[in-house]
């Protein structure tokens, strides 16, 4: 059997044994519900937990969702030792201030162990919001969507597991190419580091960084954006279908749409 055709089979496996598969031609309103569903027992476990204030960021608030994330992943079987992380592909080692990161090239995926209170502070104040990160990233971002595959941890800090199909013979795009395409989906800046809308806004997107790249396309490949998110996950998957983009014809005088306002 040839790589490709191995590598076709192992991700018709991989979409057969999930629960959670992204259906072609699904619209964004699906995906982001089918996404979510993968973490639907951690909402309803932390909507239960009465005693923390997830809102505070402090220590023992992150104490407290750490073990209740735990629990649930351990009573619904996709808790991942730290010896079956290490067995996920081989260990890449790259800087990276979130993620250990593991390439398994006979699956033809990246899986990332991810840290999700790295880079706290800029994201959402509610730290609850931190099981959704790979349900945005999948609404603005579906040629690079992650899979949600379980939890482990590292010293007694949770990690989440995902994995993220892998890409090769990427170049580098302009800045300019970045703001176009941002604007495309519905982000404008609003400051030197953010694009945003009423509902979410991205970080960490610069032409010098490396999570953007070109495919042999030249389609915009936005890896590993940091992502905040900034109204109720329910309003979100409503809403982002809908979220104002800016016309293709006009994508060339981008400052024409730093200032618009999406209406809702």
């Amino acid at each position: 059997m040839n790589a490709d055709a191995k590598f076709r089979r192992n991700k018709d496996e991989r979409n057969k044994s999930t629960s959670f598969v992204l259906h072609k031609g699904a619209t964004s309103r699906e995906q982001g519900n089918s996404d979510r569903r993968s973490v639907r027992m951690f909402e309803e476990r932390l909507a239960c937990e009465q005693n923390c204030d997830w809102a505070s960021g402090t220590r023992d608030a992150q104490k407290c969702f750490c073990q209740c994330i735990i629990d649930t992943a351990k009573t619904n079987d996709i808790y991942l030792s730290t010896e079956k992380c290490h067995n996920l592909g081989e260990r890449i080692l790259i800087r990276s201030g979130e993620s250990q990161i593991y390439e398994n090239a006979s699956q033809g995926l990246i899986y990332k162990v991810r840290d999700p209170f790295a880079k706290i502070h800029l994201k959402s104040k509610d730290i609850r919001n931190i099981i959704y990160e790979h349900v945005i990233h999948n609404l603005l971002f579906p040629d690079t969507r992650y899979t949600f595959v379980g939890i482990s941890e590292i010293q007694d800090s949770i990690r989440f597991v995902y994995s993220q199909e892998l890409v090769f013979g990427l170049n580098k795009p302009t800045q300019q190419q970045i703001d176009e395409h941002l604007a495309s989906i519905g982000l404008w800046p609003e400051s030197k580091y953010y694009y945003e809308n009423d509902f979410v806004a991205v970080t960490d997107v610069d032409a010098n960084g490396d999570n953007v790249l070109l495919d042999s396309n030249n389609n915009l490949l936005f890896i590993d954006p940091i992502i905040k998110i900034k109204q109720p996950i329910d309003k979100i998957i409503s809403a982002y279908p809908f979220v104002e983009m800016a016309p293709q014809s006009n994508l060339g005088s981008l400052t024409s749409f730093l200032k618009r306002i999406f209406n809702h």
